[in-house]
C-alpha cells in the first residue's frame, strides 16, 4: 500500500488552488464591475461614477443622489416628447 502524505500534497500543489481561486475572483469582479458600468450609462451617467462606489462615504452619496435626482436620460426623454431639442 502507499504511503501518501497529504500535507505534502497541499504544499505542492495549494499554489495552483490559490491561483484558481484568485482568477474565479478577478472574473467575477470584473463582470460586475462591467454590470455596474452599464446599468449607470443607460441612467445616462458616466461609466466613471462607478469609481466614487469605492470611496466608502462618499459611494453613500452618490447611491442617494442616483436615487433621488432626475436621470439625464429621463430629462432627454422629456424634451423630445415635448418638442424641444434635447439639452445635452
Amino acid at each position: 500500500m502507499d504511503d501518501v502524505n497529504y500535507d505534502q500534497l497541499a504544499d505542492d500543489y495549494g499554489w495552483l488552488l490559490g491561483g484558481a481561486a484568485v482568477a474565479v475572483y478577478l472574473t467575477f469582479l470584473v463582470v460586475i464591475l462591467v454590470a455596474y458600468i452599464r446599468i449607470i450609462q443607460k441612467a445616462g451617467y458616466s461609466g466613471w461614477w462607478v469609481l466614487v462606489g469605492i470611496v466608502p462615504i462618499l459611494n453613500l452619496v452618490m447611491f442617494l443622489v442616483f436615487a433621488f435626482s432626475r436621470w439625464p436620460v429621463l430629462r432627454e426623454r422629456e424634451a423630445l416628447r415635448a418638442g424641444r431639442p434635447p439639452v445635452v
